[in-house]
């Protein structure tokens, strides 16, 4: 592809953290640290360096620089491990250039021992010793200069590539494409047919969520995480069955709350600056891990969450660019995630070419942290504050002695005007939230303000004033929301002579109600709307005096067969639960059900049955066990036999135990 040190917990600590996890099989938040080298995966060994070579690829498959290096389980033992743009004898050393052009290849791996190296079992060839360009692109710049892979996954016997097709490069970092689709091989990867239909067209402004993507199969669906083309998106999300992975009218789009049939509507679940994705489920942990490259850090990074949706984690440095020069991904071995190691393929822009990496998992503390480096602890350089950025003058101090705990804080001063440090971050709309960080400023601050608000200098939602701070002061703020998908949090101050404030340890999590629009208050009509779904006849009481609280309230009436509202619900697998909300009925009401089941009418968790009328509002509660999945559907509903017969309700909630 064409472009040119977080903290650790004591042995102790960790052994103490893994005991807990392995007793209760909660899933734990993670943290990557100790990268290191494996070995080389493609091309040849430079004069130098000492890492194996398992494959010789040069030698081998005419392999002489390649990147990326997607690794899928395929089935039967194996993995597919697939690359970007390669070049052969002709290859000019340094970068994507040169003869013997492929604009991707791809091998076949049945490697278990990965401490080792990755080697492979053989490539697919078009003829001997020479790796074969199994997806063709015109090589026309301006139309489509080369087709690039970036997920992929077997379902079945039939194996998928993601790829993207490149209009023409831009400036570093940046390349524009005509669209991403779906290729398909039933013959061991041979041969690959590209998807007429399966495609997600770009736009006139390049900005198309789903033009790079990564494929993780859950429950039954395969999950679509998708950027833009190029490295500075956000990351969107859709999912399909698995049987319709090549229907394009099947895919569902995360809106924030639930799943919209339109692409318009999607949401992000993670904010960028996100190039060459990569996520995986680690089975071991219980957890999703999500890798990419963020450019304003210089940095491969990690994100983790319990469930396909998240909340995802703050980023967390996989492996810094200081390091590894011209890094640029990180994808993740199926076969190399344990509860303390991660293994994954990485891409340098000199020598293009690949390297198996190992990083040890940690237990991380504050692993429902969403923010991005809370503690400032990774900055490589005083100038340089991503995933913060600056309003006025705003940096980071530097082991100068003034953080609350570890080396560096965040500082904001200035003689004039509004000075601060912000990050944008994804949220679930119309959900509350809990703001925490510690502030100390000069004496003579008088005007400082810490808060969360709307996108791009949005309303404000909340926000706590303070004076002069002498020592470090925790600051607390809770806010809804409201209707955003991401909100900027920030400390600041006014100033009007030389004035200065240090910001450390700031920390934003969600609150305990995972039900997304609970009371209904923002359902926009009196049909049930996303997140919430009818079964049957059902929907919204809008103003209509009927709400326990609020406005609105939900509704299910019919004279024959079942009438449900429902909606469904991410959580962490093998964990306890309580579902509770308030129920009303009709006088001729006797057969309903309040509960938690799997997904499209899966087996049920756990129910409540009311076969009395309830004239006024009635708190009913369930417990249950999430399982093995990863969502659950929430439900009130009524079973009617011949009289007219409904129920209405109110203020659901669903809280971890």
């Amino acid at each position: 592809m064409s472009r040119e040190q977080p903290w650790e917990w004591s042995s102790l600590h960790r052994a103490v953290w893994i005991l807990a996890w392995m007793y209760t099989g909660a899933a734990g938040a993670v943290t990557p640290t100790g990268v290191t080298k494996v070995s080389r995966v493609t091309g040849a060994t430079p004069a130098g360096e000492f890492l194996p070579n398992p494959n010789q690829t040069h030698a081998n498959h005419e392999v002489y620089g390649t990147d990326l290096g997607i690794v899928w389980d395929k089935g039967g033992g194996e993995v597919f491990v697939l690359f970007g743009d390669t070049f052969g004898a002709g290859w000019c050393g340094n970068g994507g250039c040169g003869t013997g052009w492929r604009s991707n290849v791809l091998a076949r791996s049945s490697d278990t021992n990965l401490a080792d190296g990755l080697t492979f079992s053989s490539m697919v060839q078009d003829y001997a010793r020479h790796a074969k360009e199994v997806l063709p692109s015109k090589k026309v710049n301006n139309d489509e200069i080369t087709v690039i892979p970036t997920a992929g996954v077997t379902v079945g016997s039939r194996h998928f590539i993601h790829y993207m097709s490149i209009h023409h490069w831009g400036e570093a970092g940046r390349w524009y494409t005509n669209y991403s689709g779906l290729a398909y091989s039933d013959d061991n990867g041979q041969t690959w047919v590209k998807h007429a239909n399966a495609r997600w067209w770009n736009n006139a402004s390049w900005t198309n969520n789903f033009q790079m993507a990564a494929l993780v199969k859950n429950g039954g669906f395969v999950y679509l995480y998708g950027t833009p083309n190029g490295r500075y998106g956000n990351v969107h999300l859709a999912r399909v069955p698995e049987g319709a992975l090549l229907d394009i009218n099947a895919y569902r789009y995360w809106d924030g709350n639930g799943w919209a049939v339109s692409q318009a509507a999607s949401q992000p679940v993670a904010i960028g600056i996100a190039g060459e994705l990569s996520v995986s489920y680690n089975a071991a942990l219980g957890r999703f891990l999500m890798t990419y490259l963020n450019e304003h850090r210089q940095a491969a990074v990690m994100r983790d969450a319990g469930t396909p949706v998240g909340p995802w984690s703050g980023e967390k440095i996989l492996a810094l660019g200081s390091q590894f020069p011209g890094l640029y991904n990180a994808f993740i071995h199926p076969w190399g995630s344990t509860a303390t190691s991660l293994y994954f393929v990485m891409s340098q822009w000199t020598p293009y070419n690949t390297f198996l990496m190992r990083a040890t998992l940690v237990a991380d503390a504050d692993g429902d942290n969403l923010l991005s480096e809370p503690g400032f602890e990774s900055q490589s350089a005083t100038p340089v504050t991503a995933p913060w950025y600056p309003v006025g003058n705003a940096g980071v101090d530097r082991n100068v002695g003034q953080a609350r705990t570890g080396q560096d804080n965040g500082f904001v001063r200035y003689d004039s005007g509004w000075n601060a440090l912000k990050q944008s971050v994804v949220v679930q709309p119309h959900t509350d939230y809990t703001l925490r960080g510690w502030v100390r400023t000069s004496a003579n601050n008088t005007t400082g303000y810490f808060g969360a608000r709307g996108p791009g200098n949005g309303p404000i939602l909340g926000e706590r004033a303070f004076a002069s701070l002498p020592a470090y002061t925790e600051q607390v703020v809770t806010f809804n929301s409201g209707p955003n998908a991401i909100v900027e949090v920030y400390g600041g101050l006014w100033a009007t002579e030389d004035t200065w404030l240090q910001l450390d340890d700031v920390s934003l999590k969600r609150g305990t109600n995972l039900v997304a629009h609970a009371g209904f208050e923002q359902q926009a009509s009196a049909s049930a709307t996303s997140p919430w779904y009818a079964d049957g006849n059902a929907g919204i009481d809008r103003g209509a005096g009927f709400a326990r609280t609020g406005a609105n309230n939900a509704w299910a009436r019919g004279t024959q067969g079942w009438h449900a509202i429902k909606q469904e619900a991410a959580v962490t697998p093998h964990t306890r639960y309580t579902l509770k909300g308030w129920v009303r009925t009709s006088g001729a009401h006797n057969d309903g059900y309040f509960g938690a089941r799997l997904p499209r009418g899966g087996p049920i968790l756990s129910e409540v049955h009311y076969t009395q009328p309830l004239s006024g509002y009635t708190q009913l509660s369930v417990s249950f066990d999430s399982g093995a999945n990863h969502s659950v559907e929430l439900f009130a509903g009524l079973w009617a036999s011949g009289t007219d017969t409904y129920i209405q309700v109110d203020d659901v909630t669903l809280t971890r135990d």
